[in-house]
């Protein structure tokens, strides 16, 4: 199977999500002057959406070909790095404003050690902020999630849904962060935004 790539072009879905994302993580950190770690960069999309407006850009997938096919979709001009490692093995000992898993949380296979790398590499106080495709969602990359699509896997569409919840669940049951977002975007993608429980 062909790697999935997501769209990069400035369509009206990706220019809506980009300024989206820009608005919540204004409300958080000084942007230009920040440091965001994206978790699952894939093909580049959300470094090439988002690069541009911090002052370093950082990612990281497990797929080797990814970080390959990301490292060309750098826009010109963006301080961005870009590296091979897991969520759960952060590459980086550098401390980050926001820590973004772009619709790569319910790959992970251990949530809370994902979560205790996050602590580790996130600034005191920096967010967390996960975008996650909901169980409403639409129009997906993969072919064989698209029930309209002649290629549609019914046994796939049940496995992402599964994740999903399960992610979903893990968001929602781990002790380290406190939820200060979680809502559904008008792109039908779910968005929390985590910061480090403060000891009382």
């Amino acid at each position: 199977m062909a790697k999935v790539l997501f769209p990069i072009e400035l369509n009206k879905h990706n220019v809506y999500l980009r300024d989206d994302l820009i608005n919540k993580f204004k409300q958080y950190v000084d942007l230009p002057k920040s440091r965001i770690l994206e978790l699952g960069i894939g093909n580049g999309r959300f470094g090439f959406l988002l690069g541009s407006y911090v002052a370093k850009y950082y990612g990281i997938d497990i797929d080797e070909e990814y970080v390959k096919i990301a490292k060309t979709n750098i826009p010109k001009g963006a301080n961005i790095v870009y590296k091979v490692g897991s969520a759960e093995n952060i590459p980086f000992d550098e401390k980050f404003d926001i820590v973004f898993y772009a619709q790569s949380w319910h790959f992970i296979k251990d949530f809370d050690r994902a979560l205790k790398e996050a602590t580790r590499v996130l600034k005191t106080k920096g967010i967390v902020a996960i975008l996650e495709p909901s169980q409403n969602s639409s129009g997906w990359a993969d072919p064989r999630l698209n029930k309209d699509s002649p290629e549609f896997n019914e046994n796939l569409f049940k496995k992402k849904m599964a994740d999903l919840k399960k992610g979903r669940d893990a968001i929602l049951k781990q002790k380290l962060f406190d939820i200060i977002e979680d809502e559904t975007l008008e792109t039908k993608q779910q968005f929390y935004v985590l910061k480090i429980k403060v000891s009382k």
